[in-house]
């Protein structure tokens, strides 16, 4: 598998035509220093803030040009302690109002072409914590991936990601598997990863590289891509946000959060006004075509994890778990009896350095 630098499209930022035609021949475009750098460091401090209160730093680290993350601390999404902290960076206005920034979306609507965009409300804050251990551990990211199955709605949704700190080979960064969207929705197969399936493909030649503050990424929904792991001192920063043109179709639960303890009220209680705030339930004054969520992708999950699992075939372990906690009472049962019945794999001794 060949790993070359990101394509670099800024000297297209002067080329809506351009940049749409590169963007629909690779599936994505590498652009740097679209976001004011300054507003991208004010959202990092925040979220560094944070992360040092709650301990994921050690102290004295997080004014530091490299904050260290605590080696100690437990940082994993299902953990609730885990999402209290998280919910505290998220909630953040500014880390909103960065991916609405009037640049981005002057590029943004350069590179979709067409009409009005529409920014999805649910933005995507990751705090990627250190994995030196094991760097070829693939059981804190989601694997090859595209994200059509979980936004669906138009298909020509575009995702942004954006760097809130300096990505170096330490940290690990974003890999882009080039001109994987013109396969259209690729079939899943059961992995390892923090989700249990990634997308059933192997590419030969990868897109990945460093990338600072202010610049972004720009995919589609069907492009192929993944995170890398993080086998530096520090936590990996980054926002990712959505965006489409805004008379095509949006998934419902594109306008909806994913932690059901809290819902948008409790995320303007922490905003300092309220009453003119243009991104507050902006997207109710849109005039949206909202579909419902398509759920065949979730039933051939489960179908494949519990098939795997009756076949006691380790791998199917998380997809199992998934499976037993986020399914419907009777699906959810068989997936943690089959998971209950599963071989316990342990996992391979490391060979000394020589």
């Amino acid at each position: 598998m060949a790993h070359i630098p990101f394509l670099d499209s800024t000297r297209l930022l002067h080329s809506p035509t351009a940049l749409a035609t590169r963007l629909k021949r690779d599936g994505y475009l590498c652009l740097r220093g679209v976001l004011p750098s300054t507003d991208v460091d004010a959202v990092r401090r925040h979220v560094l803030a944070v992360a040092d209160d709650a301990g994921w730093l050690l102290p004295a680290t997080a004014a530091g040009a490299v904050p260290i993350a605590d080696p100690t601390a437990a940082v994993w999404d299902p953990d609730p302690a885990y999402r209290q902290v998280h919910r505290r960076m998220w909630t953040h206005r500014p880390v909103h109002a960065l991916m609405h920034h009037p640049t981005l979306l002057r590029v943004i609507t350069a590179a979709i072409g067409t009409g009005d965009v529409f920014v999805h409300p649910r933005k995507v804050l990751r705090a990627a914590h250190p994995n030196p251990a094991n760097p070829a551990s693939t059981s804190l990211d989601g694997g090859w991936h595209q994200d059509f199955p979980e936004v669906q709605g138009s298909p020509n949704t575009l995702t942004v990601w954006a760097p809130l700190a300096p990505v170096t080979p330490d940290t690990g960064a974003l890999a882009i598997a080039p001109a994987s969207h013109h396969e259209g929705t690729l079939p899943l197969r059961l992995a390892s990863t923090a989700v249990g399936w990634e997308a059933d493909v192997h590419p030969s030649l990868i897109h990945t590289g460093p990338m600072n503050p202010g610049d972004i990424l720009i995919f589609t929904t069907h492009t192929v891509h993944r995170g890398t792991p993080n086998t530096g001192p520090g936590l990996r920063l980054s926002i990712d946000a959505r965006y489409q043109p805004v008379q095509e179709p949006i998934n419902e639960t594109c306008l909806e959060l994913r932690d059901e303890t809290y819902g948008w009220d409790a995320v303007y209680a922490h905003w300092p006004t309220l009453g003119d705030d243009p991104l507050v339930r902006y997207w109710q004054q849109q005039p949206l075509n909202v579909v419902p969520y398509d759920q065949r992708y979730d039933r051939w999950r489960e179908h494949t994890a519990l098939a795997a699992g009756a076949r006691r075939e380790p791998l199917a372990r998380r997809a199992l778990e998934i499976t037993a906690q986020y399914s419907q009472a009777d699906v959810a049962a068989r997936a943690g009896t089959l998971l209950a019945a599963l071989p316990v794999v342990k996992p391979r001794a490391r060979a000394p350095h020589p």
